[in-house]
Formats: structure tokens, C-alpha cells, sequence
């Protein structure tokens, strides 16, 4: 069910016509060239030019992201990421887009782009290293002497500038005198009250050095290292600085005017090369899964048995040098997976597929989720002014925008969520809350709400819980019936009407006895559907245990089986978080449209406050509760659903195709 008929075939091709052919393969997008194992691929000469090939595609398409990465910030003409990802990308023909890829113009203009790089790399680093310097002059402002006397000194005189724990800083001064004789000149730098530690300058005789280190020990001074560049005075090098840090900036300003000069040239290269380029590369990876001889390539193809015509169509210009044949798959070797569903339902393959691809010819499950989750969907979110407002903005997007095929369908799916929202708000009298009752000036609406409106979730909740337990109990049956088809279709029959078969009896009999047992279905016969539950009952015990050995084992494991009931009631109950997150979505609103009616009594700026506070809180309504519906709405089909049938372990069938980026490509 919704799957596309697969097969695989077996092609020889001359390598003189090997590129020709594979590209126009990947234009025909519904080839998928197999994956080889280790040990399948001859590497001969064929292969070897083409792993050449390939490695200038990926060195052309680093470049591309090089050149994509520097000139982006830089781009005049930006075009928004919001846009891009509606689909609002240039068009542009396959032929034309080839023109555009000139690899030999690009190579020079990435040459330019490096070497503009790598020298504002230098002048970055620079301009950082000048302002390092800068900022520890300030340290050494208050220094009368010039900076060459502590990095070089003179024949006779050196210094140090050192930093010592305020306890031991009146102990230095006394300590010199006593180690230099006097022969010393001492400065304390101006600092903090809140310093932990005093800085000094001291000058003193070459030949004393030693002795002024050994002071230093003894006081546990730290050393502070002035920069050998330093030769004038602090301030004079902080000039000398900052005018080297103006310079290095302003070279910086001319080398960055300069890329954004030629910004939006150089991107529309590197974005429609490395589409271009992503193509060519992608054929090269499809082309390179071959066995080759000295002169023939030999490709694995999986392909749709409708497109095998087509495939066949393009082969015919190249009849005397290939050769297809169709084979059988090897033994337990299992298809891609393509999925097919109606237009209507086909919106939901991105959430069957985001829990996992199903296995070739299992079960797809998408067109039968379909219904449910947007009924759930909608009665979870549960508001009709909610509903018309998404909605509104979803039909925008899906009529004015070129979208992608995957977000055009998960639009499709919110939207169609929303018109169920829009029905339920109807019936169940929520539009913005309360809003038609909460203000006056929609009174008129009244009569409207009061005729459409079948259910009361506020006043008796019991009655949507009962239809949110009824629906999680018709999906799970159908579950079960899915399950059931896939056994049957397998060729597991028995298993198909023991197991699936043996529950679903129960678990309906179970119900019909519950319903007729409380009068709820006074046509059906209470001692009947007692009589079929037990049947269901006995039918299970006798069938689960089937594989045990023992009679004892089989009886046992067939009476441990009736367990499982609980597990099926808690699927159902999980259902009734319906009722919860529409219950949630309904109280919301009514308090935030209560809020803006007590805010109108505020005098001058009441109205503008209720306005605000309509406005904002149930937009954060809206963007709380649809997120909270559509996760809790998912989680039903994942778990609840999917847990019944769903077999996950197929792979998604992937063709060679001409996959773009930054363009989109027309006829």
C-alpha cells in the first residue's frame, strides 16, 4: 500500500560514453546507482581518472563554502533566509547554470579572495597584538623613565618593574637600600586602594642585578615583563600604538570595502558553481560504484518499475554501447522504499519517515493516519479564531511561495489541521476563548455561536472525553487491522487471525458487553456480548502460548497473555489527553480575554492595555498550545499507532538527481 514497485538492474557501459550517460540519468532523476561492498570495485583506469575528478569537485566545492564564508556578511543585494528556505530562490536553466560554473575564473577570483584573506588575517592579529600593547601601557603610565631602561637597559644602568603583596611592599625599599648601598632609584606606580599587591620601578647598577633579584625572591615579587618594542616613555608607546592600531584598521577598511565591492559577484559564483559542482560531484560519487573492466563500467541501478521505460528511452541513443538488463534482487536483499500516497494524504510521508522508513512492501501507514491525526490535531488545538488565523497564514505561504516539496507538505498538514480546528472551535464554542461572550461588542454573534455550538468541553468534559477515548480506540483497532494485513500479505495467516485477529474479537467484544452492560447499546443482548467476550477470552489463551512445547507452558503463556488488556487500555486512555489540551487551549483564552475586560476599567490607557493584553496573550496561546498539540497529536500516531504495525528497517530510496541549492532549475 503506497509503495512504488522497485527493481533492480544490471548496466555495462563503454567508458567513452560513461559521463554522457550517467548525467542524463541524473536528469531523468530515478536512477539509484547501489552502494558496493569492500572488495567489489576494480580499481582500475577508469575508476582512477574518475576518483581524480571527484577530488577536484570537492576541492572546487571547498572553495565555493571558502568564498561563501568571507563574502557573505559582505553581500549587498542579501537575499533573506526566511525567503530562501520559502523557496524564493532564482530560477535558472541546467544549460545556463553550466555556463555560469567557469572553473578557470573561479580559480583566480578564490586566488584573489585567499590572499585578501590571509591578509587581513595578519591585520587582525596585528591589530590585536598593538592593542595588547596599548592596554599595558596604561599599567605603566605613571613610569617617568623611558621604556629602554627596563627591556635594554644601558651599559651601566638596568631595571624591573615588579609587583609585591601589600604586606611585604614596605619591607622592599629597606631591603634595596641595604642590598645596593643606595645605589637605586625607586618609583611606586599609582594603583587601587583595593589592590591586593603594589607596583614598582626600580633602576639600579647592571652589576647589581643579582642582588636585586635575590630581594625579589625574598619578598616573592612577581616579575611584570614590559615588551622588548617598548623604548620611549608608556605614554609615548600608547601614542606610538594607537596610531599603529588606527593604521592596521583603516588598511583593514580598505581590504574589507574591497571584498564587499565585489561580494555579490563573487557569491553568485560560488553559489551557482557549487550547485553546479554539487551535481557534477554527486555523479561522480553514483558513477564511481562500479566494477570495471579496461574499457566497460558495469552499474547496480535500483529504479521504479513505471520508470523503466524511460530509463530504457535514454539508452536507446547510446544502444551499441550499453547494455541493461533487469535482475532478480539477492536473497534477503530488500528494495528502497518509495512511498505513493494520494495527494490528499501524501502531506504526511515527512512524519511516517521521520520515525523511520518503512521496509519495502510492509506497511505505510500514512494515508491512514491522515484523518485521525488532523481530527486530533484539531481538537487539540481546539479554537476557531485560532484555527482561521494559522490557516490564513499557512494558505499565504502555500499559494504565494514557491516552497520546498518537504515544507510545502508539512504546511499542508498544519493547514489541514487547521480547518479541523476551525470546525471544532465551531462546535464547541471557542473562537479567541470567550471571546463572542466576554465583549460586548460581539453580541451579535451570539445567535451564530449558539446554533453551531454541539458540545460544551468547559460545563461537561465528560462527553469529549468519551470522544477522544472512541477515536483512540477505532485508531487502535485500526492498527490492529493493519497488522493483520501484513501477517495475512506475508503469508503468516495463522499468526494474522490468532493474534490480530484473537484481539481485535476480544477487545470489541469486551466493549459491546461494557456498552450494553450499562445500557448505552440497549439493542445488543448483554448476555451475548458477555458470551462473545469469553469466547475472545478462551480464543486467546489457546493461541498465545503456540509456541511453548509444554501443554502447561501453553496454557499458562495463554492466560499471562490476557495481561496485555491493560496495556491496550492504556493506550486508549492515553487519548484523553484530547480532552486535556483542548480543555487547556479553551481555559487559556478565557482568562486572557477576562484580563482585558478588567483592564478596561483603568481610566485613560484601559482600553490600550486590553488591547495589548488581548493581543499578546493569545498570540503566546497560540504559539504554545499548537506546538503543544501537534507534539501530543504526533505522539499518539508514534507510540499509541505505530507500536501496533509499524515495521521501521526499510531505507529511502535515493536517486542520482540534480539536487540544487542556491538556484532551481526549470526546462
Amino acid at each position: 500500500m503506497a509503495f512504488v514497485g522497485m527493481i533492480k538492474a544490471r548496466m555495462a557501459v563503454h567508458k567513452s560514453v560513461a559521463n554522457d550517460l550517467a548525467a542524463d540519468l541524473q536528469a531523468l532523476g530515478c536512477c539509484e546507482f547501489a552502494q558496493l561492498g569492500e572488495g567489489c570495485r576494480d580499481d582500475g583506469n577508469i575508476t582512477i581518472g574518475l576518483t581524480a575528478r571527484q577530488r577536484h569537485m570537492e576541492d572546487l566545492l571547498s572553495d565555493t563554502r571558502f568564498v561563501t564564508r568571507l563574502l557573505e556578511p559582505m553581500e549587498q543585494n542579501k537575499e533573506s533566509s526566511v525567503a530562501r528556505m520559502l523557496g524564493d530562490i532564482p530560477e535558472i536553466s541546467f544549460d545556463n547554470l553550466v555556463a555560469k560554473a567557469d572553473e578557470a575564473r573561479f580559480a583566480l577570483f578564490v586566488n584573489e579572495m585567499r590572499q585578501k584573506d590571509r591578509k587581513l588575517s595578519e591585520l587582525r592579529t596585528e591589530i590585536v597584538r598593538c592593542g595588547a600593547f596599548a592596554a599595558q601601557t596604561e599599567l605603566l603610565k605613571s613610569i617617568n623613565y623611558p621604556m629602554e631602561l627596563f627591556t635594554k637597559g644601558t651599559d651601566n644602568i638596568t631595571g624591573l618593574v615588579v609587583s609585591i603583596a601589600k604586606p611585604a611592599s614596605s619591607q622592599f625599599d629597606r631591603l634595596l637600600s641595604e642590598s645596593l648601598k643606595g645605589f637605586y632609584e625607586l618609583q611606586e606606580l599609582a594603583g587601587s586602594p583595593k589592590d591586593v599587591s603594589v607596583t614598582f620601578a626600580v633602576l639600579y647598577r647592571r652589576e647589581d642585578h643579582e642582588q636585586a633579584l635575590k630581594v625579589c625572591n625574598e619578598l616573592s615579587a612577581s616579575r611584570i615583563e614590559i615588551p622588548r618594542d617598548f623604548e620611549l616613555t608608556a605614554e609615548k608607546e600608547k601614542e606610538r600604538f594607537t596610531a599603529e592600531i588606527a593604521r592596521l584598521e583603516q588598511n583593514e577598511s580598505e581590504i574589507c570595502a574591497e571584498l564587499a565591492s565585489v561580494a555579490d559577484e563573487g557569491l553568485a559564483m560560488a553559489r551557482y558553481g557549487g550547485d553546479y559542482w554539487g551535481i557534477e560531484k554527486n555523479r561522480l560519487d553514483s558513477m564511481i560504484n562500479a566494477v570495471s573492466t579496461e574499457d566497460v563500467l558495469f552499474w547496480t541501478l535500483w529504479l521504479p518499475e513505471e520508470k523503466l521505460q524511460d530509463v530504457k528511452q535514454v539508452l536507446s541513443a547510446y544502444d551499441s554501447l550499453t547494455d541493461l538488463a533487469v535482475v532478480e534482487p539477492e536473497e534477503d536483499e530488500v528494495p528502497p522504499t518509495l512511498l505513493r500516497n494520494p495527494k490528499w494524504s501524501s502531506c504526511m510521508e515527512p512524519l511516517t519517515l521521520m520515525y523511520g522508513t518503512p521496509t519495502y512492501k510492509a506497511c505505510d501507514p500514512s494515508t491512514v493516519m491522515a484523518p485521525f491525526f488532523f481530527v486530533i490535531l484539531g481538537m487539540c488545538f481546539g479554537d476557531a479564531g485560532y484555527g482561521l488565523l494559522i490557516s490564513g497564514i499557512l494558505g499565504y505561504f502555500l499559494i504565494r511561495h514557491n516552497l520546498t516539496p518537504t515544507l510545502r507538505k508539512f504546511f499542508t498538514i498544519l493547514f489541514a489541521g487547521m480547518l479541523c480546528t476551525v470546525a471544532f472551535g465551531l462546535v464547541s464554542g471557542s473562537f479567541f476563548g470567550d471571546s463572542i461572550d466576554a465583549f460586548p461588542f460581539l453580541s451579535v454573534l451570539r445567535p451564530l455561536k449558539n446554533k453551531l455550538m454541539l458540545l460544551d468541553p468547559l460545563n461537561d468534559p465528560m462527553t469529549l472525553l468519551v470522544i477522544s477515548l472512541c477515536i483512540g480506540f477505532v485508531q487502535i483497532m485500526v492498527g490492529l487491522v493493519l497488522a493483520f494485513r501484513v501477517n495475512w500479505s506475508q503469508g503468516n495467516r495463522f499468526a494474522a487471525l490468532a493474534d490480530q485477529g484473537g484481539w481485535m474479537f476480544f477487545l470489541v467484544s469486551v466493549v459491546v458487553y461494557g456498552l450494553s452492560a450499562s445500557g448505552s447499546l440497549p439493542g445488543v443482548p448483554v448476555q451475548l456480548a458477555k458470551y462473545a467476550a469469553i469466547l475472545g477470552a478462551l480464543l486467546l489463551i489457546g493461541t498465545q502460548g503456540r509456541e511453548k512445547t509444554s501443554i502447561f507452558s501453553k496454557i499458562l503463556s495463554g492466560v499471562l497473555s490476557l495481561y496485555n488488556v491493560t496495556g491496550y487500555m492504556g493506550d486508549v486512555l492515553s487519548y484523553s489527553r484530547i480532552l486535556a489540551l483542548g480543555l487547556g487551549s479553551a481555559a487559556v483564552g478565557m482568562v486572557l480575554n477576562l484580563l482585558a475586560v478588567l483592564l478596561t476599567d483603568v481610566p485613560y490607557v484601559g482600553v490600550f492595555l486590553a488591547v495589548l493584553v488581548f493581543l499578546l496573550g493569545h498570540l503566546f496561546s497560540i504559539v504554545v498550545n499548537l506546538l503543544g498539540a501537534f507534539i501530543h497529536s504526533l505522539r499518539l500516531q508514534y507510540v499509541e499507532f505505530f507500536g501496533k504495525f509499524y515495521d521501521a528497517n526499510g531505507r529511502d530510496f535515493s536517486p542520482l538527481n540534480q539536487e540544487t541549492k542556491y538556484a532551481r532549475l526549470i526546462s
